[in-house]
């Protein structure tokens, strides 16, 4: 995870900025303890009743009025417990996706530590491989860039999925997830990303995809290889084969983010080849998932 970004100058430039959850709705109500004195929990909106949220926050009149369970949010000036879950399956290890999860996570648990956030960082692949502690000050982000820069791709025949959280993997505590990956899973991201909103958490999906993977430039007869099933596939790429391809590709990630905004929930696409500097000061910020 060797950046030139990652330098003095630019973790000073992310001082500058704060993760925005604490402006996001939250139907906890102040279940962690306030970072100001005389905070107060505000009413932000209403939104439908999704499976797994807490009842105690359902408006029983709008029910009766509407004949729908309608829930309260709120808006909640707390710390933060921000969870970086990083896809470390064979897929991400081409062209550079790994390392860019490595460092757009880095990059926002610095910006977390620094206001004194909590951070916890999660590597997966078909099974929760590793869970560093909890962090909680600027003092431990050298531990939390040593915990990413150990992160290596495993070998071939190891599937990327979502699945674990499904199982026994979800964090028990309320917070901000974000879940870096290329999200090419063989058996989908809905539920869990389902699961991990009606658990209460606020979800930041970035997926991150090769410049090749989006817009190959391949002619001929090919032999094609699934780096993650270790399957291969005999392809006659033409310019018909390589139109469609990249259409599919583009619409697949057209709708996980439509999944996502439908849910509340912010999508990002990220090419591995991107400079952090304008992952972080340019998407991120247009996002709203951090602000100055």
């Amino acid at each position: 995870m060797s950046d030139p970004f990652l330098t003095p100058a630019f973790l000073a430039r992310l001082e500058r900025l704060r993760l925005q959850v604490r402006n996001m709705p939250s139907h906890r109500g102040g279940a962690r303890r306030s970072k100001q004195l005389g905070s107060s929990v505000e009413f932000a909106e209403y939104r439908p009743y999704l499976p797994g949220d807490d009842l105690r926050h359902l408006d029983w009149r709008a029910y009766a009025r509407l004949g729908r369970l309608f829930l309260k949010t709120f808006f909640d000036e707390r710390d933060v417990l921000l969870y970086l879950m990083i896809d470390a399956s064979r897929s991400m290890d081409f062209n550079g996706k790994l390392q860019q999860a490595q460092q757009v996570a880095a990059a926002l648990g610095y910006l977390a530590l620094a206001e004194a956030d909590r951070v916890e960082a999660l590597l997966f692949a078909d099974r929760m491989l590793s869970r560093s502690n909890r962090l909680m000050s600027k003092q431990s982000a050298n531990r939390l860039f040593s915990t990413l820069q150990q992160a290596q791709a495993l070998g071939s025949g190891t599937e990327g999925s979502l699945s674990w959280l499904l199982r026994s993997g979800m964090p028990t505590e309320s917070g901000l997830v974000v879940i870096l990956s290329d999200f090419l899973f063989g058996d989908g991201y809905e539920e869990a990303l389902k699961r991990l909103q009606g658990a209460g958490h606020s979800v930041v999906v970035v997926q991150i995809l090769s410049a090749e993977e989006i817009d190959p430039a391949y002619a001929g007869d090919l032999h094609l290889v699934d780096s993650e099933s270790g399957k291969g596939l005999d392809v006659a790429v033409s310019p018909y084969v390589l139109k469609q391809y990249r259409e599919a590709v583009a619409t697949y990630a057209q709708q996980l983010g439509e999944f996502c905004r439908r849910r509340g929930m912010h999508h990002l696409l990220v090419r591995a080849e991107e400079r952090l500097e304008e992952v972080m000061f340019g998407q991120l910020l247009r996002t709203g998932v951090i602000g100055r």
